[in-house]
């Protein structure tokens, strides 16, 4: 039995929240994650007929977003966005309730903003979206090894950024 692709529309659909949500986290700020995703599902509708029915399309959202992200932040000249344009209230699930909460959260977003780009997005794929190594794979390019390890890289550079606290 033949695999049925579902169609760009149920993609879109079922996808798109969460694909902003992580280009909210990865370039800190939720005007140019709007103008990413929506350039995300431009090259999705341009590539669709190129995927197969066996693909792993949220994979495939992900990997597509990841590099327009990465392209929108060297037509910028920078490797994601400048802490100054940090938007910390979109970061959270909900918003911060203090100003030392949001001072935290702020801190936190501008050491996620100074990791590696590879690993800052392996980071946020796996801990705020869930996706296995093996998607984080799929979407980053490697292996699943690679992608633990970017991970792991991550979550060490922060925790010595605030001084062995998790």
């Amino acid at each position: 039995m033949e695999a049925t692709r579902p169609s760009l529309t149920a993609l879109v659909d079922r996808h798109r929240p969460e694909i902003l949500k992580y280009l909210v986290r990865l370039l800190g700020n939720s005007h140019d994650a709007q103008d990413v995703c929506q350039e995300t599902f431009l090259r999705a509708h341009r590539a669709f007929a190129r995927i197969g029915p066996d693909a792993n399309s949220r994979a495939w959202l992900y990997r597509i977003a990841t590099n327009a992200a990465r392209t929108a932040a060297r037509r910028r000249g920078r490797d994601g966005s400048a802490v100054s344009d940090l938007d910390v209230d979109s970061l959270p699930a909900r918003a911060p309730a203090s100003i030392d909460e949001r001072e935290e959260l702020y801190l936190v977003a501008r050491a996620m903003q100074a990791l590696p780009a590879r690993q800052r997005a392996a980071l946020v794929l796996r801990r705020f979206h869930d996706l296995s190594y093996a998607e984080i794979a799929a979407t980053l390019g490697g292996n699943a090894a690679a992608a633990r390890a970017n991970v792991y890289q991550a979550l060490r550079k922060l925790r010595a950024a605030f001084g062995g606290r998790s």
